[in-house]
């Protein structure tokens, strides 16, 4: 029996194209993963933390931790609790600055505005509360600029109380006002004796009593009815209030009087007696 042999098939070339088989094909690069952020670096616990939450990177926290680690060595005071004792407070109140006696504070204020006795109590106060000196004579400058302020508010008030209390007056009495003024005092005077009590008595919009325009129209009526002559001790010519100008006027210019005619013996003499009451008004 012969051997036959079976022929075994050559490896066929295969054309180089440039073509590249499909499961050797190149895939598009994956793009690179975005960096994390500081805080979304942190467990979740830490993220959720607001004293951490604030810093936006690890060089802020960095920093943040150096000044605290330094403020542990620094000079602290700490702050007795609710059940502290006066002695525990006056102990910080002498660490912050507040002097071991009150009258080590040196208060500047006005001599008009309080009273040595007003300024020892201010500066009890002061030490109570536990101020330092420059807070104490803070306050005191407060003091001393408002009360001032206030007093010389007041005193304009006052004055300008009287003012309008005195023109009144010489509207209502004109020429007569000086006289009706000086027969008012002596009233007063010969009713009351001590009149101490209208120059101390201060109403309630800073005037004297005496001042007051009703008081010295009440004690002018009074001289009237006391006569003005018993008052001054001697016979005096009384100058006419407007009013009492204007009333006497009337009567010299009425119908039928010798004002009116000048044919009347008495005619010129109405005429200079009303040109003189005139001058009153």
């Amino acid at each position: 029996m012969s051997e036959e042999t079976t022929p075994v098939a050559e490896p066929q070339e295969v054309a180089d194209t440039g073509a590249i088989a499909p499961d050797t094909a190149a895939q598009p690069a994956a793009a690179p993963a975005e960096p994390l952020g500081f805080l979304d670096s942190l467990p979740e616990d830490l993220r959720q933390e607001p004293t951490i939450a604030k810093f936006t990177d690890a060089a802020s926290l960095a920093k943040s931790y150096i000044q605290a680690q330094r403020m542990i060595g620094a000079d602290k005071v700490a702050l007795p609790g609710k059940s502290a004792t006066p002695d525990e407070w006056r102990d910080v109140y002498r660490k912050l600055g507040a002097p071991d006696d009150p009258n080590a504070y040196e208060v500047k204020i006005g001599e008009n505005v309080l009273t040595d006795n007003e300024i020892g109590a201010f500066r009890e106060a002061a030490f109570e509360a536990g101020l330092n000196p420059n807070q104490a004579e803070r306050i005191a400058q407060f003091i001393d600029q408002s009360v001032t302020q206030a007093q010389s508010a007041r005193e304009q008030q006052i004055e300008e109380a009287k003012y309008q209390g005195e023109q009144e007056l010489r509207k209502e009495w004109g020429q007569a006002f000086d006289q009706q003024v000086q027969l008012a005092y002596k009233a007063a005077t010969t009713f009351m004796g001590d009149t101490d009590i209208l120059d101390t008595v201060e109403l309630a919009d800073g005037r004297l009593l005496g001042d007051h325009p009703q008081i010295v129209r009440m004690f002018a009526k009074l001289a009237k009815e006391i006569g003005e002559d018993n008052l001054l001790g001697e016979t005096t010519e009384m100058v006419m209030t407007p009013q009492e100008a204007q009333s006497r006027l009337g009567e010299l210019t009425g119908q039928n009087t010798p004002y009116w005619d000048k044919f009347h013996p008495e005619h010129r003499q109405y005429v200079d007696e009303a040109l003189r009451l005139r001058e009153y008004l």
